[in-house]
């Protein structure tokens, strides 16, 4: 209906300006050389129209013609970027896919039809990966290096490889370029924090890591490479409050504190450690002042206060008393282990010695003695430092373990034997 009335309108329009064309008075006389031409004035006006019409197009045509190289070049790019379209987008489905050679291929072709874009670039480094081809991706990284906008994602591709191939030293140079082309991004303050860990850089990791489990340890080692004494203690002194119960912790912290001549502060360091969790080297430091058979006999009764009923405790109470000839006293403690179901090596060694002090070479004093080494030989193992990863024994605390170079994971474990195979129990 519509369509209608704007045609009857149009029409309407046309008629009433011929209408008003022929109603126009007048004629036109033109002489140009020997032509003359004289007609009226309605018809010059419907010549001139005609003219410029056909004027107009002479133009276009001749525009047209004009542009026609013009016209196939946009035609050409049109047809590459289309065709470069469908050649990335194929790249994308053989990579989710795992094509090697067809990703490749596809990239290649891609790259051939939209040129050195970091979009290609980025698709060519990612299928060459995928087919091993870790020269290739990288000279596609060091090109998108070379582009402003996408600089940091050359750095980062470059990064990653770095990683895979375990190169430390270049991956913290690039770490650190890719930090000044795009600063402040969270993946690359924890990929930082990463490599000052591999590269035993513990402070500048501490100032990068954010939440982790393992940052005590981490604070002891930055104590242990920190050659100034007071940043030692520092650090030394985060760690045992950031995990109070750890003993490599509370060892940082009260050997500095000893250095430093702070003897009471150290000890009550080491009795706060020894009642969260009681460990050997923590008694080992505590007694190491005392010379005295007898006060040492005290000194531990005063550390093993806080949690007398740990098997360490115990174990401690039975070592110092058989020290100080109070073999009562130590069997008393060994006979409470065996009481509570306990079975450790150490304690059955404690119980042959025991054994030969009280009853010396004797016939009894033999046998009781080979009895007790029997049942070491077969008891549970003293607890021990182990990797929660690896399960490698470490014959110490270390912040790396022997085995498989994991940061963090060295624990002091208990409870199970090394041939059962089975997880261990974290002490």
């Amino acid at each position: 209906m519509l369509k209608v009335i704007l045609f009857l309108l149009a029409g309407g329009a046309i008629i009433a300006g011929g209408w008003l064309l022929a109603g126009i008075p007048g004629h036109v006389a033109v002489s140009i050389g020997s032509i003359s031409i004289d007609t009226s004035a309605p018809f010059a006006i419907l010549l001139l129209i005609a003219l410029f019409v056909a004027i107009l197009i002479v133009l276009r045509i001749v525009r047209a013609v004009w542009g026609i190289p013009r016209t196939g070049a946009n035609w050409r790019r049109r047809r590459r970027l289309v065709l470069g379209q469908r050649a990335a987008t194929r790249v994308l489905v053989a990579l989710a896919a795992g094509e090697q050679g067809a990703a490749r291929k596809e990239a290649s072709r891609a790259r051939n039809y939209l040129g050195e874009s970091p979009q290609t670039l980025l698709l060519v480094a990612e299928a060459a990966r995928l087919s091993g081809r870790e020269d290739e991706a990288e000279a596609a990284f060091r090109v998108l290096t070379n582009q402003k906008d996408a600089r940091f994602l050359g750095l980062r591709g470059l990064l990653r490889q770095a990683v895979d191939r375990g190169d430390w030293a270049e991956a913290l140079v690039i770490a650190k370029d890719a930090e000044a082309a795009h600063p402040g991004t969270a993946w690359l303050r924890q990929q930082r924090a990463e490599l000052a860990l591999r590269t035993e850089n513990w402070a500048e990791a501490l100032q990068l890591i954010g939440p982790d489990p393992h940052k005590a340890a981490y604070y002891v080692a930055a104590a242990d490479a920190e050659p100034d004494a007071s940043r030692a203690l520092a650090f030394a002194k985060r760690g045992w409050k950031q995990e109070p119960g750890f003993t490599p912790a509370a060892l940082a912290y009260a050997r500095r504190l000893r250095t430093g001549g702070y003897e009471k502060r150290a000890l009550a360091c080491i009795a706060s450690a020894w009642k969260l969790a009681p460990h050997p080297d923590l008694a080992t430091f505590a007694l190491a002042s005392v010379s005295n058979e007898l006060a040492r006999a005290q000194a531990a009764k005063r550390l093993t206060a806080g949690n007398p009923a740990h098997p360490e405790s115990r174990l401690l109470l039975a070592r110092v008393a058989l020290d100080a000839g109070l073999t009562g006293e130590a069997r008393h403690q060994i006979e409470i282990m065996e009481g509570d179901g306990l079975n450790l090596r150490r304690q059955c060694l404690l119980l042959a010695e025991i054994e030969e002090h009280e009853r010396g070479d004797t016939e009894v004093g033999r046998l009781a003695q080979r009895d007790a080494l029997r049942r070491a030989a077969s008891a549970d193992p003293d607890p021990h430092w182990q990797c929660s990863h690896c399960h490698a024994d470490n014959r110490a605390w270390q912040p790396k373990c022997e085995s498989c170079g994991n940061i963090g994971t060295v624990q002091w474990v208990s409870g199970v034997k090394a041939t059962s195979g089975l997880p261990v129990i974290v002490g």
